[in-house]
């Protein structure tokens, strides 16, 4: 089931709360559209990932994200050398913390460079997977979009039917048995790569 058409925010968090997040999604007429979607998807996409980077990187045997451009979200950082009676935290828009971003070191928020192109972050506290990123795109009109782990989602908006995924990305690599396992569930497109206009049988 796709989001809703009206305007809505969703917010997420690591497991220890050092990190927090916000995500502000307009109503459908001003969300973006996927550039590789036959001008059918906008952002933000939720679906499943049967990718094998991101299988290792979230020890998850079917990872699923919610890919929202980096515009929609904000982010809340707790310190790292917080004063016990200092409850001070700092919101950042989230593209000034990637793009290229400043010195986090006085933050949990860590990053990890997975490749010469992606970018995952993660509490440095508590271990939580965020999200994950390309650097730049050399798609024209592909906007710059953090996929963010669903799991990461509070559990109040979380437990939404819309929130459940709509979609298969990367089955090109996908594990037979884990395939299986998601036979039961509501068809849904299954695309070899990224590419939502790409189809699988």
């Amino acid at each position: 089931m796709p989001l809703p058409e009206n305007p809505l925010v969703l917010n997420g968090g690591c497991n220890c709360g050092a990190i927090r997040y916000k995500i502000d999604i307009p109503e459908k007429a001003k969300r973006p559209l996927h550039p590789l979607s036959n001008g059918e998807v906008t952002f933000p996409v939720v679906l499943t990932d049967h990718c094998n980077d991101c299988r290792k990187a979230t020890g998850s045997i079917l990872p699923t994200w919610i890919c929202v451009p980096i515009t929609m979200m904000t982010c809340k950082l707790e310190p790292v050398t917080a004063a016990e009676d200092d409850d001070e935290t700092t919101w950042f828009p989230v593209d000034s913390l990637f793009y290229p971003g400043p010195s986090t070191s006085k933050y949990w928020l860590k990053f990890y460079k997975s490749s010469d192109r992606a970018t995952r972050s993660f509490c440095g506290r508590c271990g939580t997977n965020l999200t994950y990123s390309t650097i730049s795109s050399s798609m024209k009109d592909f906007p710059k979009i953090f996929d963010v782990v669903l799991g990461t989602i509070d559990r109040a908006d979380l437990e939404k039917d819309w929130m459940a995924p709509d979609r298969h990305c990367w089955v090109s690599c996908e594990i037979e048995w884990i395939k299986e396992l998601t036979n039961g569930a509501p068809s849904m497109p299954r695309h070899p790569s990224f590419k939502l206009d790409e189809h699988a049988e």
